[in-house]
C-alpha cells in the first residue's frame, strides 16, 4: 500500500509499547512534529467507553478491538498510524502485526522505557491527557512485558527524544520507499 498524496508521506504503522508512565504519548506527540500521523491512543478510547476505567480483560479487549478498527481505517486511507498503547504482550501486539501484514504497510515497533524510579515519579504527579493510570495500574502491569517477535527500537525517555524520533521516522520512510 503506498500513499499517493502529493506530499508523499509514507504510509505505515508504528506500534508503541511500554508501561504506564514510560512516555508513550509524549513520544507519539514528538513524532507527530516530524512525521504526521493518526494517533490512536488506547487511553482516549478507554475513556470514551468508561469514565472510570476498570482495566478488566473485557474492557481491554474492547479497547484493542476499537484501536485495530481505527488503525485499519486510517491505513486504508493511506495514513501513517501510531498505536499508543501498553502493548506489553505478544497477544496485545498480534492484531497490529497482522494488520500491517494484511495491508502490506511497513511496521516499526517501539518499546518505550524509563527506570522504575522515573515512572513512579511521573505517575505520582497529576497527568496531562487521557491516561488515568496510576501506581496501582503500573504495579498490575509491570511484570507483563514480553519480547517482541519483530525488530524493535528501544527508547529511554529520560533522554532527549529527538534522535529516537528521527530514527523511527527514517525507518518508516525507508521501509515505505523500499
Amino acid at each position: 500500500m503506498s500513499n499517493s498524496k502529493a506530499n508523499s508521506r509514507p504510509c505505515g504503522l508504528v506500534i508503541l509499547s511500554g508501561l504506564p508512565g514510560a512516555g508513550k504519548t509524549t513520544f507519539a506527540r514528538n513524532l507527530a512534529e516530524r512525521l504526521p500521523h493518526v494517533h490512536i491512543e488506547s487511553d482516549a478510547i478507554r475513556r470514551a467507553f468508561a469514565a472510570q476505567p476498570a482495566y478488566t480483560p473485557p474492557e481491554h479487549a474492547r479497547v484493542f478491538r476499537s484501536a485495530e478498527r481505527q488503525a485499519a481505517t486510517a491505513l486504508r486511507k493511506g495514513e501513517t498510524v501510531v498505536v499508543d498503547a501498553t502493548n506489553l504482550t505478544a497477544k496485545d501486539r498480534r492484531r497490529f502485526l497482522q494488520l500491517a501484514a494484511r495491508t502490506g504497510v511497513p511496521l516499526v515497533a517501539v518499546r518505550i522505557v524509563a527506570p522504575e524510579e522515573t515512572i513512579r515519579e511521573r505517575l505520582a504527579r497529576p497527568r496531562d491527557g487521557w491516561s488515568q493510570a496510576d501506581l496501582g495500574v503500573y504495579e498490575m502491569m509491570r511484570g507483563r512485558a514480553q519480547r517482541f517477535s519483530v525488530p524493535v527500537v528501544v527508547v529511554d525517555t529520560r533522554f532527549p527524544l529527538g534522535p529516537s524520533v528521527e530514527l523511527v521516522a527514517r525507518l518508516l520512510e525507508e521501509a515505505a520507499t523500499g
